[in-house]
């Protein structure tokens, strides 16, 4: 499910690093191959079907999804009007949840087809690439003091945040530090739920493959089971605070926007939405083409 967070991520992701949005999306396709092949060499016939599959993923997404981004983009500067609060922020979580969803229903029946595919090398090897990818991510927090983890909490938001905004107060910049104090570390707990659940999928991948339908079914049973099955109850219990402290901040942050800042805000939000526009309007008549199948054929 790896490519879906790319899909869905990368375009926020871009607008807070300052890339152009449209130059990113209209490399998705690129990202969305490099970041495969951290876990999969692929021969040339999973490639094509891939490369393919991505294809007619973004044409979906560029005609259906960006428009419904740019509609809801065009109305927060009404809802935020008169100040926010936090059920406008679920409101807007919860879109954003959803739109996720569709990317990953989308999704299985394209990791369904290219894990039927894989032969024994590209198997025996799975293992390791996705434990590398699981302990570069336990890393991010590994090591750090309780106030290096604060610092680091503090920087990240306030970095993304001062990129729609611009510079902070120091009001905002002392709010945040007091603040940061309530994070709780959550990223090997992170890699440890990854791994509980590959482990099943590989063992799936293993001893599952000779009836296809089983296999889909049960891969599909997996994705549905992560959260309630795989989180266990200290992770859920650590998200669930952790996204409530985020949701908390921007409340607040949305709140204590001086007069400069909340101009700068709307014209990234005006500008996001247009690009989205710009992108929807750029699409091809109809979706790209290519084998649309490896082994369910």
């Amino acid at each position: 499910m790896m490519a879906g967070r790319l899909v869905f991520v990368v375009l926020i992701a871009a607008q807070l690093a300052g890339c152009g949005v449209k130059l990113v999306y209209n490399n998705m396709d690129r990202f969305a191959r490099w970041n495969m092949s951290d876990y999969v060499d692929m021969n040339d016939e999973q490639r094509a079907y891939f490369d393919a599959e991505v294809g007619r993923l973004l044409y979906w997404h560029r005609t259906h999804q960006l428009p419904e981004y740019a509609d809801l983009l065009e109305t927060l500067p009404t809802t935020f009007s008169d100040g926010a609060d936090l059920d406008e922020i679920l409101w807007v979580s919860e879109r954003m949840f959803a739109w996720y969803e569709q990317i990953e229903v989308r999704l299985v029946p394209i990791a369904v087809e290219m894990m039927l595919s894989l032969d024994d090398e590209q198997v025996a090897d799975l293992p390791r690439r996705l434990e590398r990818d699981n302990e570069e991510l336990a890393e991010e927090e590994a090591g750090l003091s309780p106030a290096e983890l604060e610092k680091r909490w503090q920087r990240e938001f306030s970095d993304g945040f001062s990129r729609l905004v611009g510079r902070l107060t120091r009001e905002q910049k002392t709010y945040l530090s007091q603040q940061s104090v309530h994070y709780i570390p959550q990223y090997a707990l992170w890699a440890d739920y990854r791994r509980r659940w590959q482990n099943d999928v590989l063992k799936l991948i293993r001893d599952g493959r000779d009836d296809e339908a089983a296999f889909a079914q049960a891969f599909g049973a997996l994705v549905d089971a992560r959260i309630s099955v795989y989180y266990g109850d200290e992770l859920t219990a650590v998200f669930k605070h952790n996204e409530g402290q985020y949701q908390e901040v921007t409340v607040w942050l949305l709140n204590s926007l001086t007069a400069g800042q909340r101009e700068k805000l709307l014209v990234r939000i005006g500008e996001l939405a247009e690009s989205f526009r710009e992108l929807r309007a750029e699409a091809p008549a109809q979706a790209p083409g290519g084998p649309d199948c490896l082994v369910r054929c």
